[in-house]
């Protein structure tokens, strides 16, 4: 079999390789796992949400695709601004030209046992061994080399057919962003989740551990991140249930109240300093990204029993 590689140039599409543990049984559904289980792939897939969320704020009002497992792609789309498809059902759809962002999330990894017939029938004899960790190099725009861990078969028989299942697959679901027609007024932006080393040139590559989303950002998708635990326990119900709650979080995050100006994860910040209504009371911090400052203060004093004081950038008014 005589394997043709032809690249096609594609300069106004940016690929950005997000590294990790994204397959099916890390975020997919098992009601055979236990409850432990269960709840570690329910956190990990809220992140997961949480990380389109934001790409889709960062890009809007423009569209963005998700490509996830048939089994999770219904936790994306009552996302504001996205659209879903999962694997194995892209082939052909050219609706999806006009997004600004496309993330893949996970990869059609089929089991090893899967590999025997497909080999068999293609070279002649069934391939041996498991799949496993392997270190691979993917290419840079600035033509240096970065070195990920991939999951490849043992057998470069099993090798060669799971990259073809697989590892095409998700190459044709980046492909229809069709970033060959992308021009500078029109870029795509690729998010690729996965734990792959494609044969694209990559802009970014980044571990999700050092990306996922954290607590910070999770008050700021809910609107407003502030610097007090005992405020965010008042601001934010859903993500702690109390000031210890939120101490230990902030702490986890790294977030100690610092004065965090311009951006912050290619969005730009908006701040103020306010004082809550009583007296001892100290001046604290609040941030946000859409809105202005009077929305902000109204929700700060609805939530808080009133404020004291209020002091924002006059370019944040």
């Amino acid at each position: 079999m005589k394997i043709r590689t032809a690249e096609a140039a594609q300069p106004h599409m940016s690929v950005h390789l997000v590294a990790g543990r994204f397959g099916k049984g890390a975020i997919g559904p098992d009601d055979r796992a236990s409850p432990e289980e269960r709840a570690r792939r329910t956190r990990r897939l809220a992140d997961c949400v949480d990380y389109v969320r934001w790409q889709a704020l960062r890009t809007a009002p423009e569209r963005t695709l998700v490509v996830a497992y048939k089994a999770i792609k219904k936790e994306f789309e009552d996302i504001p601004g996205v659209v879903t498809a999962h694997f194995n059902a892209t082939a052909g759809l050219d609706v999806f030209g006009d997004v600004s962002a496309l993330i893949v999330i996970g990869r059609p990894l089929p089991p090893s046992g899967a590999l025997a017939a497909p080999a068999a029938a293609l070279f002649g004899r069934m391939p041996k061994g498991e799949y496993g960790w392997s270190t691979e190099g993917v290419r840079m725009r600035d033509s240096t080399t970065r070195a990920v861990r991939v999951t490849r078969h043992e057998d470069d028989l099993g090798e060669t057919v799971r990259a073809e299942i697989c590892d095409d697959e998700v190459i044709q679901c980046i492909g229809r962003g069709r970033g060959v027609n992308r021009t500078a007024g029109t870029q795509l932006e690729v998010h690729v989740l996965a734990d792959l080393a494609l044969p694209l040139i990559y802009d970014v590559v980044v571990d999700w551990d050092n990306l996922k989303p954290d607590i910070f950002q999770r008050m700021l998708l809910d609107g407003i991140a502030v610097d007090s635990p005992m405020d965010a326990v008042r601001m934010h119900p859903d993500l702690f249930g109390t000031e210890n709650q939120a101490e230990l979080a902030f702490a986890r995050a790294g977030f100690k109240g610092q004065n965090l100006t311009g951006s912050y994860r290619d969005m730009t910040l908006k701040s103020a300093a306010y004082r809550r209504a009583g007296r001892g009371r100290g001046w604290q911090r609040v941030w946000w990204v859409f809105g202005n400052a009077g929305k902000v203060r109204a929700r700060l004093a609805q939530k808080l029993g009133g404020l004291a004081d209020w002091r924002a950038a006059e370019h944040d008014e």
